[in-house]
């Protein structure tokens, strides 16, 4: 059936009528292109991908994703495609606990730079908690303001790397707007589709300007009272060592 409709798509007969009788004009025509054969026949409509029900193999629909055009639209890959890219980087916006299926838990993820979130992380949590959970926070004031915007994504599908773009923006618990774009480098894996090696390059005097303003230990006043302990990156010391070289200055140890 479909050599049939693939054959009469090339050959159309047309009867011209002359004064010698009737000629048969054969005009061929440039067949359309068939469906992907990886669609299997099956009819079923892919809105991403080259299987659209119709036989014709056309450009997947930007499907609204702001107008982004995709260097490479297929979604035949072997490691991600790069509307799955974009679409993992945006879903991130409103739903954060979706990192931790996008990222494997054993990444190897390194922050670029000299500042105070940089450093190689080798797990999620550590990077979660020591990194992207400190500076997501200071826009904890003005959650349903913060956005993400892909902007370019370059590579993936069957190279197991690709490279974005990412604009971040969003307003600080502090009221002043923020406006970021880092790039991400990522290594995929083929079978869990997750990033399982990430380089990020960001802005470190915006990351350090933000932090300065809205966090806590950096943000030091004398309108606050100190009443629990903020010991930095280098922990807790020993208190009760410290409480045994306490006293008064005849040698006397407090009551309490």
């Amino acid at each position: 059936m479909i050599i049939l409709q693939y054959l009469t798509a090339a050959l159309t007969i047309n009867w011209v009528p002359t004064t010698l009788g009737s000629t048969i004009r054969e005009s061929f025509q440039k067949p359309l292109p068939l469906e992907d054969p990886r669609c299997g026949g099956t009819g079923l409509a892919d809105p991403d991908g080259n299987c659209n029900g119709d036989g014709v193999i056309r450009e997947p629909s930007p499907h609204e994703r702001e107008g982004f055009r995709f260097e490479n639209p297929s979604t035949n890959c072997e490691y991600v495609s790069q509307m799955h890219i974009w679409d993992s980087f945006k879903d991130l916006e409103k739903d954060m606990s979706k990192l931790f299926t996008l990222i494997n838990k054993d990444v190897s993820f390194t922050v670029v730079g000299h500042h105070p979130i940089a450093g190689h992380y080798h797990d999620l949590l550590h990077f979660y908690v020591n990194a992207l959970r400190r500076v997501s926070v200071l826009f904890l004031d003005h959650a349903d303001k913060f956005e993400i915007h892909p902007q370019a994504i370059h590579a993936g599908c069957n190279s197991r790397w690709s490279v974005q773009e990412v604009n971040f923006k969003g307003i600080m618990n502090s009221g002043e707007a923020f406006d970021i774009v880092n790039v991400w480098v990522t290594r995929w894996n083929a079978r869990t589709k997750q990033m399982v090696e990430i380089r990020t390059y960001i802005d470190a005097p915006r990351i350090m300007d933000a932090l300065h303003k809205n966090e806590l230990w950096w943000n030091g006043t004398t309108f606050r009272d100190n009443l629990q302990y903020m010991p930095g990156p280098a922990g807790m010391p020993d208190l009760k060592q410290l409480e045994g070289l306490m006293g008064y200055p005849d040698g006397r140890k407090y009551d309490n």
